[in-house]
Parts: C-alpha cells; structure tokens; sequence
C-alpha cells in the first residue's frame, strides 16, 4: 500500500529544504562577492621596478619646456 503523508510532514520537510535553499543562497552570494573582489584586485597589474624605470626614462615628457631666459 501507499504510504499516505500527513500534511504536518510534508510542511516540515519543505521548510527544511527552504532552511537549506537558504543557507546555500547566502554561501553562493558570499563567493560571489569574493570572486568580484578578487577579480577587481586582479585587474590591477603591478609593474616590475625595473619595467617602471625603463618607461620612466623610455617616455618623452607630456608637456615641452619652455625657457624663460631674457636676452
């Protein structure tokens, strides 16, 4: 014969897969936002000290400089 479920049962079992939709909602969210952060850090590529001084002496200066001297 069928197992006849009482409504008591079936309320408590689907509160407690609502407990644990909840709980693997609020992990999901969590790694998530983790994962934004980490990728926003990754994007920041850090230059090497010697690739810095190369580009610093590599690059031309942004503005001409302009001599003041009266003749």
């Amino acid at each position: 014969m069928a197992k006849v479920l009482k409504f008591k049962d079936v309320n408590s079992d689907v509160e407690s897969r609502l407990k644990d939709f909840e709980k693997i909602r609020i992990k999901f969210k969590t790694d998530v936002k983790k994962a934004e952060a980490k990728k926003a850090t990754a994007g920041k590529e850090g230059k090497g000290l010697l690739k810095s001084i190369s580009d610093f002496f590599a690059d031309s200066p942004k503005k001409p400089v302009q001599s003041t001297v009266k003749k």
